[in-house]
């Protein structure tokens, strides 16, 4: 047997790896291409563009909000063909991780945010959308006050970005066809 019959059986298999990718290839599409369609009709690009989201009580729920507009419409401008609203709530709580036992004091804590949200449509409120999610925000604390409040106030606009941006996401996914 000479060395190029040996390859032969590796080369086949290479062939059929690759031909098996190249049309596998064709079925892949682009979340937030122009021509991905979305099951309210159009693209999920232009879906995306179509939500209206009223105000959000809470420091949190303002931050939320103005990211999750940037991150949906991210120019700005009012609308006329708000097709979909977003309704949501925020809840928020601290959890202790470290405590210094010599003076009872937390050393760090986590901020945990949590976004329960709905997507209807306008007019029928038909639900096409919906989800829970939550993120965990680590903060050192520290002796001086301003330093602690500053941090905590880190935490929850990070916590409202990292927020936003899982909503937009699952937003987009259920909303492709």
């Amino acid at each position: 047997m000479s060395w190029s019959e040996a390859d032969l059986p590796r080369r086949t298999v290479l062939a059929a790896v690759l031909a098996a990718a190249a049309l596998a290839g064709g079925c892949f599409q682009p979340l937030y291409s122009d021509y991905t369609t979305s099951t309210v009709g159009g693209s999920v690009k232009t879906a995306l563009r179509g939500i209206e989201i009223p105000e959000i009580k809470g420091l949190i729920g303002h931050y939320f909000r103005n990211e999750l507009v940037f991150e949906l419409d991210g120019s700005g401008e009012p609308d006329a063909h708000k097709t979909l609203r977003l309704e949501a709530a925020i809840t928020e709580s601290i959890q202790v991780i470290t405590v210094d036992y010599a003076n009872g004091r937390a050393d760090s804590a986590a901020l945990v945010a949590t976004a329960t949200w709905k997507l209807t449509r306008q007019g029928s409120d038909e639900v096409v959308s919906s989800g829970t999610n939550s993120v965990r925000i680590p903060y050192e604390r520290s002796a001086q006050r301003f330093a602690t409040v500053r941090a905590a106030r880190d935490a929850q606009v990070r916590a409202a970005k990292n927020l936003a941006a899982i909503v937009r996401g699952q937003i987009a996914a259920d909303l492709t066809a």
